[in-house]
Formats: structure tokens, sequence, C-alpha cells
């Protein structure tokens, strides 16, 4: 029996079990990226941070990925340890490392990351504050790890290691 398109609950077609993953880490990455440098250009930081956190954070599922932590079906990380926005999701690399199963490669990939702590005062919950709440004045500071982790998923992906 074939899977078959499922409806959400808007209305949209969700993809089948047959289908390519919905998640693409690597896609989703280089979007957020290039949408945060849009908006840095614009002078619009609030957003603009909260696109580089996105960005490292699909980085990072990107190369945990590459380094043989298994996705699910929709292309998600399903373990927990890993399954969190930065800071969490860089903490967790650091402190959780040796739960990821290609050592070699994750000291290849993840352990020269040196910038990752620049997100310890990201939130996904900057989203709700007001503008001058944002801690703006770190803004580039995300960019700069969110760039660092880019640029070594680009590696990755240059050595075939990641799609």
């Amino acid at each position: 029996m074939t899977a078959t398109p499922q409806s959400s609950r808007l209305g949209t077609t969700m993809p089948s079990a047959a289908t390519t993953p919905s998640v693409q880490y690597v896609q989703a990455a280089q979007r957020h990226m290039r949408d945060a440098d849009a908006l840095r250009a614009l002078a619009r930081l609030p957003g603009a941070g909260q696109l580089f956190g996105f960005g490292a954070e699909c980085g990072l599922k990107a190369l945990l990925i590459a380094c043989g932590v298994m996705p699910d079906a929709k292309g998600e990380i399903p373990r927990r340890t890993f399954r969190q926005h930065v800071p969490i999701l860089g903490n967790n690399i650091v402190a959780y490392g040796h739960l990821i199963p290609d050592g070699v490669l994750a000291n290849q990939y993840l352990a020269p990351l040196v910038h990752v702590s620049k997100f310890n005062d990201w939130s996904t919950d900057h989203r709700y504050w007001k503008d001058s709440a944002v801690p703006t004045a770190s803004v580039e500071g995300w960019r700069t790890a969110a760039m660092e982790i880019l640029e070594m998923v680009d590696r990755a992906k240059q050595a075939g290691v990641v799609a």
C-alpha cells in the first residue's frame, strides 16, 4: 500500500512517507542567513538577530546529522538532547558530545566552533519582546557565530559529508 499525502489542520497537503523529507536544515540555514543579512542591512536588528539564531540552529543540526545523528522520517533531529534551540543546542553539543555517533567528524566539524557561546544571550522569546528590549548590541556577535557555523557546513558540503 502506498502512502498518500495527508491534510493538516490548515488544509495544506503534508508530504507522504514516500516523499523527500520536508526538513532540510542546510537549505533552511542558508535562507535564514540571507534574510537576516537583508534585515541587518535595513537596520532591522531585532528581526535579523532572530534569524541569525535560527540559521545557526539549522546549521548545527545539519552538522549533527553529518556526524551520524540519525534524523527521523521528516528529516528532523529526533533525540531530545539535540532537538533544541541555541544557546541550549550549542551547550548540549559540548556537554553531550559523547552521544554524537561519529566522534571523528564531530571533532572535525563541531569542535572548532569557538563562537557558539556568543548566542548565550539569544532567545526564541525575543520574537515577543519590544524592539528596545532585544539585546541588539549582540547581533554582530550572533552573526559572527552563525557565519562560523555556516562556513563549517560549507566545508562539510565540499567534503561530501553534507548533502
